[in-house]
This record gives C-alpha cells, structure tokens and sequence, in this order.
C-alpha cells in the first residue's frame, strides 16, 4: 500500500478510534483478559533505568507515577490526586492519595513522598547510569548532580510529610504534571530496593509496583516467553482496572506475527502495531486503529564510505534536486521540514517553536560544482556507481527515482535503487553496507536529544555512522543548558546534521496500531512511552 493510501485510510479510522479510546467501556467489557505481544524481552522492569518499549510498556502497568496520561497525552491523577504550582510554574507541590500502597506489604505498606524523593535521587545519581533521565533536567540541580558536580541531597525535591511532595525548579515548566508520568519518574521504596542487592526489577521476586497490575503468581514471567499480569488487590487509583489481566507473549516463538491483522481476528492479540499493507484487511475485518507520529524519515549518507565520507559530496546529492518535485508524491501535510518531530518537547515546551527551523539544505545551482570539488579532495575523478537503498513502497520509489533522474541529469554517472523489506533495510544499515538510504529515525523518548544522541560518535544507534568531535560537543553543550538557552544549542547541533548533508528529511510517519473487534480503550503512547491497558475494555 502507499502513503498515499495510508493516509487517507488514517482519516477515516482516526475518527473511529478518538471514540473507542477515550470510551473506558461499559461493564459487559470489564474483567476480560487482554491479550498482547511484546517485540521483546522486557530488558529490566526498573523504571529509573528502562528505556524499550517491551519494558516500557511492562513498567505502566506495573507502576503508577504522580499523574496518568490519558488518551490526549493529558496528565490526569496518579499516586497524587491533586497538584498546584506557584505564579511561575517554578514550584510544583503534588498532594498523594492516602490510600496508595505497594504490592508487597513487607516493605511498607504505604506510597509516599519519600518514595518519589528517593526515586527521583536514584535516577539523577551518575551511579545509576539512566539514558532517560534527561526529562527531569528541568528539576533544580539535576543537571549538575547527573554530572557529579553536586550530591543527590542537592535535588529539589522535598517531603514536605508523606503525602506531599514539593518539586521546585530551575525554571518555569508548566507540563511538569504531564513529564511525571514518564517510568523515569515513578516512585522506588529505598527498603525494597536495598534488598534486591543490584538486581531491581529483573525477576518477579525482585519487584515492588504500585500500579494497577501485579505479575500472576510465581511463574508468572517466563523469560523470552511469556509475562502475564493479574489486577492488583492493592491498588487504589483514580479508577478501577477494567480488565481482569493482561497477558503478554514474547518474541514470535510462541504467536504467529508473520500477519498481525490475522492474528487480531483470531484474538491471539487484541491490539498490534500493523503495517500499511494489512490496514484494508483489518478495517474489513472489525478492527479499530491508533495513529502516533513517532518517526522521520530522510536520505541518510553511510559517512564512513570512501565516497560519501565528503561533505562536498554529500551536500552536492542533496543540492541537486528539486525538494518540491521528489515530495510532490507525498501526501498533503506528511513533508518533513526538519529532523527533529514537530510535536516534540523541551522542559516543558514545543522544542520548535524555542529552536525555529526549518534547516534543510535548498537546491542550488552549484551542486556540480559541490560535486566536482568533493572528487577533488578525494582524488577521484568519478563517482563510480551508487546505489540507493529504500523500502518497497511505491511512493517512495518514485521519489528516489525523482532524486536518480536529477542526478543522472547534473551528474553524468549510473545510479541504482535498491527496493527491499524494512528489516532488510536496517541490516545494511547496521552493518555499514551501503551509499545512501531512505531510513527511519525514531526517537526513543521526547526531546530533542532523544534523536540527536543518535548520530553521536560510537552510538549504536548511528545510522550515518558519523563519528565528528565537532557535533558530539554541539550536543553535549546543549545538555548543560536550559529552556531556550538549551533549544538555541540543540539546534546548532540539528543544523549541523542538515548543512553537512548527513541526513536530509523527507516525511513524517505515524505508526499505525490496530485494536481488534470489540476491543476498546488501548492507549499507545509516542516516543517510546509504552502501551497502557488500565481501561482496556473486551467484548
């Protein structure tokens, strides 16, 4: 199917969907199992530390934060019922349910302020390590203690008794409530989590939640298998869970994933990610759909390659087409004039709104000459054949073959496209072999350091393979700063990926998810922020 068609199924089923997420279902669909496949084995269930979407996904039912973000991304009452801030919003002080409890009685009944307090500490201790701390940079001192020059005492956040919880800030964020729902910022009894001696959160026995969930039983995790979770008897939230359980398998070894909208008809899963092509045979078939814009697409140059290691040449590919032409086969509104996604935050605010853009290089008559002089530097005197890497789609074909026809025509050399599957295409990626490739950047967690860490030198993540002194400190000096201060150091870093041509945007995409007939209430958060199941209803 193409983007075209995508787009205007997403239309219709968009309208379906604001209903039935938002809809908590009525009592016929409460105390069902729901059924859900997680890509992979959760790597640890330790919200400070977690940043997959397996265990991401695991974590929100496991735990509860201050606040819930419900199916707008708004925060509504977690552990705290109610919170209010200051004139500016650089003081939050967050008033927690009396009645909140861990699952384990032994180590406290009670979730309290202190719980967050420690919880907070933990995630900003350089010790601990956590790639997804940055979200609470917006706290006072967290920066510097991340970075050891300050203690953990040092963190504005206070006890004020046990059900009051006072965070103050380093300046004003008025989305604080909505930042407390992230795993990061779910709460950790000191007692229970001296006890697992190192090993929080990787087996059940090594557990301590307070959300809306428990593992069922002993054997309720089988690693690489399955984890399968009962409603909590202890929790006592806003509302009550709907389902009675939620049952997630692992891995394909032991579902049949190969056609997710087939799986949904059978109900081996109720709710799966699904692609383009199967979004007709899942309509036709009853199933409901959830759309998150959560990846960029652009034309990535392999850095490391004897031809593309020059910016000369790199930029000269990029200059020498006509934007307008190559994402005329687009659908209206999917163009992506930056890398960095339009919804994205920054302590508190619209990261682009702070860092203004767009940044992509505009064509230009003296691509040639870009081009020739790059040779030069390399001590060519041809380009040799390139190949293109791209996924089999026929949209984006024919905007490859858009970019193919405007060199042919400048260049005077042989160009190829190589269609092929996703997974394909990332193996090539990850391994180094290939010229250029349309590619996905999909950032693990709000921010824009979320996507910038990508390209950092040795990120595993790199898919240019870039590996330049010069950006690593653009990004590393925009995480000492703040606020806009912060925005203006992101965006010399993003500038600097488009102006030396290492990854060019192309479009947005929104991942698509499918609930299957009758399934209600399945909320799929974006930037890798999991899938909750609290008011996941059943027929």
């Amino acid at each position: 199917m193409t983007i075209k068609r995508a787009f205007a199924l997403f239309l219709a089923a968009a309208m379906v969907f604001s209903f039935t997420a938002c809809h908590k279902g009525k009592a016929k669909n409460a105390g069902k199992t729901i059924n859900y496949n997680l890509t992979s084995e959760p790597t640890t269930l330790d919200p400070q530390i977690a940043s997959d979407t397996s265990s991401l996904t695991v974590i929100q039912a496991l735990f509860e934060g201050l606040t819930r973000l419900d199916a707008n991304e708004k925060p509504q009452p977690g552990v705290a019922e109610s919170w209010e801030h200051n004139a500016d919003s650089t003081q939050f002080t967050f008033h927690l349910r009396k009645d909140a409890k861990w699952s384990n009685k032994k180590y406290g009944s009670s979730v309290t302020a202190s719980d967050f307090v420690f919880a907070f500490q933990r995630a900003l201790d350089p010790k601990t390590g956590s790639s997804t701390c940055t979200q609470m940079y917006c706290i006072k001192n967290a920066k510097k203690i991340r970075s050891g020059k300050l203690p953990v005492s040092q963190l504005g956040v206070t006890a004020k008794n046990a059900n009051t919880l006072v965070v103050d800030l380093e300046y004003s964020c008025p989305d604080l409530p909505k930042l407390t729902a992230a795993a990061v910022f779910m709460p950790c009894n000191k007692s229970f989590f001296n006890y697992t001696a190192g090993r929080y959160g990787l087996e059940t026995e090594y557990l301590l939640g307070n959300g809306p969930f428990c593992i069922d039983g002993t054997y309720g995790w089988e690693h690489g298998k399955y984890l399968n979770l009962a409603k909590s008897d202890t929790y006592a939230g806003k509302s009550s869970p709907l389902p009675a359980a939620v049952d997630f398998s692992i891995g394909t070894s032991s579902v049949d994933l190969s056609d997710p909208a087939a799986a949904l008809t059978k109900q081996t899963i109720d709710a799966a990610q699904i692609p383009a092509s199967r979004i007709d045979t899942a309509r036709s078939l009853g199933c409901t759909f959830a759309f998150v814009q959560d990846t960029t697409w652009g034309l990535c140059f392999n850095t490391q390659s004897s031809l593309f290691k020059n910016e000369n040449v790199r930029r000269a590919f990029v200059q020498a087409f006509s934007r307008s032409a190559v994402l005329s086969h687009l659908p209206k509104g999917t163009a992506a004039e930056n890398i960095i996604l339009p919804g994205t935050t920054l302590d508190g605010q619209i990261y682009r709104t702070l860092a203004g853009g767009p940044f992509y290089l505009k064509q230009s008559a003296k691509a040639s000459q870009l081009l020739h002089d790059g040779l030069k530097e390399l001590n060519l005197s041809e380009i040799g054949s390139v190949t293109v890497l791209c996924p089999d789609d026929t949209t984006i074909k024919m905007m490859v073959n858009e970019m193919i026809a405007a060199w042919n025509q400048q260049f005077s050399s042989y160009f190829n496209m190589k269609p092929m599957s996703l997974s394909s295409l990332e193996g090539r990626v990850q391994s180094g072999d290939y010229d250029i490739v349309v590619y996905p950047v999909k950032p693990a967690n709000d921010g824009p350091y979320s996507v910038l860490s990508m390209f950092l030198s040795g990120a595993s993540s790199n898919p240019a393979g870039l590996k330049d002194s010069s950006y690593d400190a653009l990004v590393s000096s925009a995480q000492t700063e703040n606020g806009r201060t912060a925005a203006t150091a992101y965006a010399a870093a993003e500038k600097y990926l488009n102006e030396k041509a290492v990854f060019y945007p192309l479009y947005y995409e929104k991942s698509t998810y499918a609930l299957a007939k009758g399934v209600t209430g399945v909320i799929f958060h974006p930037y890798g922020g999991g899938v909750d199941f609290i008011n996941a209803g059943k027929e």
